[in-house]
């Protein structure tokens, strides 16, 4: 049976960023959806708690589910810049777990204090969840600079928790294949060109005078092709 991986990304969406009119709760929800496909590629089987979804229904969810580990993830403010994991307890079963995740995200993001993990048991996802439970902030969302970095890079991101996951249950990460690889707005990297054909003409000369106008017009990438 493949090891279950519960994603609860965060639900606070009064928490505004400092860049691109939006919010922890969207932003973190494009993150968990990142992590998602890399982790269900990677050969895990992921539920991820609706978007919005209110914290005792997402720990209730996730206990009836029965996941091998419950994973937050949240992005954090108050002045500072890095990444900080949590866990209920420094038990070496926990930082089994949360270190490679730290590591792997703190490794991607723009900010680079070392907050490390840390033991913050009266969080409710932290000691309410029956599994192993790591609650990450990604990074500050209310430094600009930084704040604008999450919202063009949910898919950088998301492939870092799906790494520090696969390191910590020792499961071989698998990188995006060059066809399905997407870039962080969700246009395909793989440079696949879409053409529009404006028109066919039995004489070349034709075609080349209806070149000639299209260029003139301003589609200056305008081309003939057989």
């Amino acid at each position: 049976m493949a090891t279950k991986i519960y994603l609860s990304p965060s639900n606070q969406n009064g928490n505004l960023y400092a860049y691109g009119n939006t919010n922890e709760m969207e932003q973190c929800n494009r993150i968990a959806d990142a992590a998602k496909t890399a982790l269900e590629r990677c050969g895990f089987t992921v539920k991820k708690a609706p978007k919005g979804q209110a914290m005792s229904t997402t720990i209730t969810e996730s206990n009836a589910w029965k996941p091998d580990l419950h994973m937050c993830i949240h992005t954090n403010a108050g002045g500072g810049n890095g990444t900080m994991c949590m866990v209920y307890s420094k038990a070496t079963e926990n930082m089994k777990y949360a270190t490679p995740i730290y590591n792997a995200v703190q490794a991607v993001t723009p900010g680079k204090t070392e907050y490390g993990v840390r033991e913050m048991p009266e969080l409710a996802e932290l000691n309410g969840t029956n599994c192993i439970a790591v609650y990450t902030e990604v990074d500050f969302h209310d430094n600009t600079t930084i704040a604008k970095w999450l919202v063009n890079n949910p898919q950088t991101v998301g492939e870092a928790f799906a790494k520090g996951v696969c390191s910590a249950f020792g499961i071989a990460y698998k990188a995006p294949s060059t066809a399905s690889s997407t870039v962080n707005n969700g246009v395909s990297d793989t440079k696949t060109l879409y053409r529009v054909q404006v028109g066919a003409f039995a004489d070349r000369n034709n075609a080349e005078a209806y070149l000639k106008k299209l260029q003139a017009a301003g589609y200056t990438d305008a081309f003939i092709t057989n």
